[in-house]
């Protein structure tokens, strides 16, 4: 799943692109195969999209939490067959170990199977090749999640077996008679093995025939057994039956291995329906888990959604104990935002452009309702781009940004401009925002521009939402801590969004915020004189 050209790397990094693929990633190899080839819906492509969110939603209606994560866990423990699979189309022939990985596949096909077919419809992954593969390698099931080539494959194999261990038991028997006669010989017990330690003081005599000394020490002396012909002959027989028992082996491998390149195809046909099931199914679970349902996607350039949510900030919020506010907004052209400082503007941005990013790669979004266009681009401009370095003031750099992003051959375009030309003298940047304005409007752009300063909303012509801000007077609290300064803001702040006509009186929310972030009582109160001046 990557961000171009819907974003540029630091867009993509403000709206929250990397977190987004973590929530939505597949967990087997077919599936990272199939993630890896996703781009985001083109604008011509809006029932394609539309058709996506809805089959992911369905998925999630059908499977609940349970059985999606019991898909999940078959998914994950699935083999990449790709590579045996290739070489037995090659004509190699494959070993135990590649015929393990191909068992324990299709058996994951079963239990895949097992938990969707019967819930969702045109699903099942398993098909004439699969049956076939799992069919043919089934007598090898061994105890567990192994694999052996069993004498159930072939007669000719469990004959060789039984020669095989005939042979075996009659060269253990002559081998067991000369160790005996030797023991006997040497007064002993028994002769623990081929090596043995005969101590000197213990030997009466020459050691006996058939016992060859490997090496004297003053003590000790260490021998082994020299088998005569007998057993020299029982051993010939013995390696002749391993040897036949080896053949066979082979040959079943072969004919497995013929099985498998005669239904590779097949094979590699569901390994491909379940790359595809495993990003549905990951992107359902993303779907239940964060409340999210189908956008309209509409043909003309518009965003519009009610109690929308900045997933990555809610997760961070609900981790610290907090209340992410939904937040209702209709944007069908470019309007203006304004706000106090912390009031929420950069996050109304974010969840703009968020919700724009998961219904351009088929996803649900985070609303209760929504509906969006599909945009070529999705750019930021302003607060948060810092890519660039060097000589360039700030101001420079956001020029140089909004010259690529009007340079761009991007009919459908959405713009999240926060504080743009905000370094720049007050006038100067209300023009240049009512320039960019303009410019949106006639390109038939999309955009929200968040913003501090007064009067563009109505030098532009355009709707003006504002953040409601603080409910009341924020109460100074003698505090050094700003965590317990953020949660006091957090209780006393309106993060919601209205329409405003015009541009609303001047409030003193930013004088309250620096009370309450701990600035002495003298220095807020010569802020509020002034005000008042």
């Amino acid at each position: 799943m990557k961000p171009q050209p819907l974003l540029d790397a630091a867009t993509a990094q403000l709206l929250g692109f990397d977190w987004l693929v973590a929530e939505v990633g597949p967990v087997s190899p077919y599936g990272e195969r199939r993630f890896d080839e996703i781009r985001p819906f083109a604008v011509g492509e809006e029932n394609a999209a539309a058709a996506r969110a809805a089959q992911i939603a369905g998925i999630a209606t059908a499977l609940d939490a349970e059985r999606l994560d019991g898909v999940r866990a078959a998914l994950r423990e699935l083999p990449d067959v790709w590579t045996a699979v290739a070489r037995a189309s090659m004509g190699e022939v494959l070993g135990d170990p590649d015929f393990l990985e191909l068992r324990r596949f299709c058996a994951a096909i079963e239990r895949v199977d097992a938990l969707t077919a019967e819930r969702i419809a045109r699903t099942r992954v398993a098909n004439e090749g699969v049956v076939a593969v799992a069919s043919a390698l089934a007598r090898g099931r061994a105890d567990g999640d192994g694999f052996y080539l069993a004498d159930a494959f072939d007669a000719a194999l469990a004959n060789a077996r039984v020669a095989f261990a005939g042979a075996q038991a009659e060269l253990d028997s002559v081998r067991g008679r000369e160790g005996e006669r030797v023991a006997r010989e040497l007064q002993r017990g028994e002769i623990a093995s081929d090596e043995f330690i005969v101590m000197r003081d213990e030997l009466r005599g020459a050691l006996p025939a058939g016992v060859r000394v490997v090496r004297e020490a003053p003590t000790y002396l260490l021998c082994s057994l020299e088998y005569g012909d007998a057993a020299l002959a029982a051993l010939e027989r013995r390696d002749a039956a391993a040897g036949e028992v080896a053949a066979a082996e082979e040959r079943v491998r072969a004919r497995l291995s013929a099985i498998v390149r005669e239904h590779g195809e097949a094979l590699l046909a569901a390994a491909e329906s379940l790359g595809e099931l495993d990003v549905l199914a990951s992107a359902a679970r993303f779907t239940l888990r964060r409340n999210c349902v189908p956008a309209t996607i509409v043909a003309e350039p518009a965003l519009a959604f009610e109690r929308a949510r900045f997933l990555p900030l809610e997760a961070d919020l609900v981790a610290a104990g907090r209340r992410f506010v939904p937040l209702d907004l209709a944007l069908h052209d470019a309007a203006v935002l304004t706000g106090p400082n912390m009031g929420g503007k950069s996050v109304a941005l974010q969840t703009c452009g968020f919700v724009a990013l998961c219904a351009a790669f088929g996803l649900p979004v985070p609303a209760a309702n929504a509906k969006t266009a599909l945009f070529d681009h999705v750019a930021w401009l302003g607060i948060g781009r810092e890519e660039r370095t060097g000589l360039l003031s700030s101001f420079a750099r956001e020029v140089l940004t909004l010259k690529e992003i009007l340079a761009r051959a991007a009919p459908r375009l959405l713009i999240l401009a926060d504080e743009f030309a905000r370094t720049t003298t007050p006038h100067e940047g209300r023009a240049l925002l009512v320039a960019l304005v303009a410019r949106l409007r006639e390109r038939r752009a999309c955009g929200l521009l968040a913003t501090h300063l007064a009067g563009i909303a109505e030098a532009a012509a355009v709707r003006h939402f504002a953040v409601r801000g603080l409910r009341g007077a924020l109460e100074h609290r003698e505090t050094q801590d700003v965590d317990e300064a953020l949660a006091t803001l957090a209780e006393s702040m309106d993060y919601t969004i209205a329409e405003v006509a015009g541009d609303e009186a001047s409030r003193a929310d930013a004088i309250a915020l620096t009370a309450l972030l701990g600035v002495d009582r003298d220095f807020v109160a010569a802020a509020y004189r002034a005000l008042k001046a």
